[in-house]
Formats: structure tokens, C-alpha cells, sequence
């Protein structure tokens, strides 16, 4: 019981955690300062970072 219940939760949080992060169309980037206008233009912030050259914005909290 205690383990369907914990797998279900796991399921739902890594659900989550992928839906609040999305890429910032094709942007490439050398820096993470380098993201953070065109993530404010996506999602209104500038919760940013730039991986693999590539600009991955996160969601507002609250």
C-alpha cells in the first residue's frame, strides 16, 4: 500500500517538474544573462538558465 502510494507520488512530482520548465524557442546562449529577456517575454520572468547553449526558463512561483 505505503509503496503505490509513494511511486504515485513520485509519478506526479516528476510529472510537474516537467511541465514548469520549457525551452525558449531555439535561443542559443553562452551565458545565463543571455536568457533572461527572452524568458521574460515567454513567462514574465527571468527565472532563466542557459544549458547545453540552449535557454531553459522556469516558471513564476506564487
Amino acid at each position: 500500500m505505503n509503496a503505490k502510494l509513494i511511486y504515485l507520488l513520485l509519478v506526479v512530482t516528476t510529472m510537474m517538474l516537467t511541465f514548469d520548465t520549457t525551452q525558449a524557442g531555439d535561443i542559443k546562449c553562452s551565458g545565463t544573462r543571455q536568457c533572461w529577456g527572452p524568458c521574460k517575454k515567454q513567462t514574465t520572468c527571468t527565472n532563466s538558465k542557459c544549458m547545453n547553449g540552449k535557454c531553459k526558463c522556469y516558471g513564476c512561483v506564487g
